[in-house]
């Protein structure tokens, strides 16, 4: 769970400043073993580029009973910035429980070469997409 707020933390600041970066209308399907995902969480964050550390806004969604999403800019914009994205995917849940503490109400089903160790990369393109897919295994 730290790593899932350390994740989102880094989403966050990767988008803090005062520059405007292009955003471009995203959506897809996750799929698990070849059957839709519902409920996951997608992380789009973007590769930084030379020396800015500052690269925009990451973005997020979350899956319907299709494994449908479409994303959404943690700046509140509809979209992600266009260019490289690191992606993440967790389906991990947690709400607030006594005493503000975090208390895990779904087991993460996916393995960490999806979140914690992904390697998942994708290319927001200018004119946007409808095919950011994901065809995930739970198999190693």
């Amino acid at each position: 769970m730290t790593r899932l707020l350390l994740t989102l933390a880094l989403l966050v600041a990767a988008g803090c400043g005062g520059e405007s970066y292009p955003l471009a209308q995203v959506s897809g399907t996750v799929t698990l073993d070849g059957k839709p995902l519902p409920e996951a969480r997608v992380f789009f964050e973007p590769k930084r580029k030379g020396e800015n550390i500052n690269s925009g806004f990451g973005s997020t969604a979350t899956t319907n009973e299709q494994g449908r999403f479409q994303l959404t800019s943690l700046g509140g914009d509809s979209g992600a910035v266009i260019g490289e994205h690191y992606v993440l995917i967790r389906t991990i849940r947690g709400e607030e429980g006594p005493n503000g503490q975090v208390v895990i109400v779904s087991r993460e089903k996916l393995p960490s070469r999806y979140h914690d160790q992904s390697t998942l990369i994708f290319t927001v393109p200018p004119d946007g997409t409808e095919q950011a897919d994901f065809a995930l295994t739970s198999d190693p």
